[in-house]
């Protein structure tokens, strides 16, 4: 039980690692961007922002659905990416499952999704502010 915990523990601190990159290039390009541009193009930056921050969230899916293959907790990688995906996502289907010994790694892969999906929302958040609300008022996008 606890290599389960510290292995949990270690791949939580990836994806918050992965997430915290992804977000630092990502907003420093956007404070970088050719003043108004982004507020021209406000729809097409809020998709690409949306897209950019998907990158982060499957590498974090992927990181997971490894460490499921490589322990031997699931037979595939297709099935350890698939399980990892309905667990970060804290979907669930339940139709993949791990074993006893394995199944309180997944509890967290759950929290951990939730956590990082917060975190984006907020990112998304941030960005459709300085997009849309500049100055305390709405743009025309």
């Amino acid at each position: 039980m606890p290599v389960n915990f510290l292995l949990a523990t270690a791949l939580i601190a990836a994806t918050v690692a992965i997430q915290a990159v992804f977000m630092e290039i990502g907003l420093r390009a956007i404070r970088h961007a050719e003043p108004g541009y982004l507020g021209r193009h406000a729809t097409i930056a809020t998709v690409a922002w949306v897209s950019y921050l998907l990158i982060p969230i499957s590498l974090d899916i992927c990181l997971w659905a490894l460490l499921y293959y490589l322990i031997g907790a699931l037979p595939s990688l297709d099935d350890a990416i698939y399980f990892s995906t309905a667990t970060f996502t804290t979907v669930g289907f339940g139709d993949v499952v791990l074993g006893k010994e394995w199944r309180q790694i997944s509890a967290f892969e759950a929290v951990n999704g939730w956590i990082i999906f917060g975190w984006a929302t907020a990112l998304i958040m941030a960005v459709i502010q300085r997009l849309y609300f500049r100055d305390g008022k709405a743009n025309d996008a």
